[in-house]
């Protein structure tokens, strides 16, 4: 009888893991160095799967390794933020005008799907500061299939790289419950216009769910850093 042999998990992508959820949901606040000795102390582990997972951290914008400075985890600067959501915003809604030449009928399919995790998360019992992190992740999945299948190849990378919706999370705990409201409420403006089958709708529900998030972020981003 033949068994799939069964390697046991990757040690820097638990690290990785590890480190990303606590940076996100902020139990290591932006602009704290990391102690990486302690780091290695209390997660058993050797300095090599560690560096492995920084480095991925760092590639994604959450944190900074500076040479004999040590390694922060980063704070967000408004006007670049402000500059990647215009970037972002010139790619989706491109996109938007000829996405629908390029839709399937699995791609349908993958959107409805999406339709549907986000619906029961807005509606989730625990209250959406329970459920905020997976929704967002739902978002970037959204985003990320729009550019995908509507742009050209090397667009998904670039769009990517900008980091936007990874910079988000990074204030989303000075967000509120009609915060989150607003989002949905852009969702779903966007699901009925890809109904319609009409790239007007489309491209004005992206504008719009696109503006609505990219000032959202400034107002919390503004609460995060107060002018004296």
């Amino acid at each position: 009888m033949n068994f799939e042999r069964l390697n046991p998990p990757n040690i820097s992508d638990l690290v990785y893991k590890q480190l990303r959820e606590r940076i996100l949901r902020h139990e290591f606040a932006p602009g704290q160095r990391l102690d990486l000795p302690e780091m290695e102390h209390r997660l058993g582990i050797s300095r090599t799967p560690l560096k492995d997972a920084l480095a991925r951290l760092e590639s994604q914008g959450l944190v900074e390794i500076h040479a004999r400075r040590g390694t922060f985890v980063a704070t967000i600067d408004a006007l670049r933020l402000d500059e990647a959501y215009k970037i972002r915003s010139a790619f989706e809604l491109y996109v938007a005008l000829c996405l629908f030449k390029y839709l399937t009928p699995q791609d349908m399919a993958r959107l409805q799907a999406l339709r549907e995790d986000m619906e029961q998360l807005a509606n989730d019992g625990r209250g959406w500061q329970a459920v905020i992190h997976d929704y967002l992740d739902l978002d970037r999945r959204l985003h990320e299939l729009f550019v995908e299948r509507g742009g050209p190849p090397r667009m998904l990378a670039l769009f990517q790289q900008l980091n936007v919706h990874m910079q988000v999370r990074f204030v989303i705990t000075h967000y509120g419950k009609r915060d989150f409201e607003a989002i949905h409420f852009e969702h779903e403006q966007i699901f009925t216009a890809l109904e319609s089958q009409r790239p007007d709708h489309l491209h004005a529900a992206l504008l719009n769910h696109l503006e609505g998030s990219r000032m959202r972020v400034l107002k919390n981003l503004a609460k995060e850093s107060p002018s004296e």
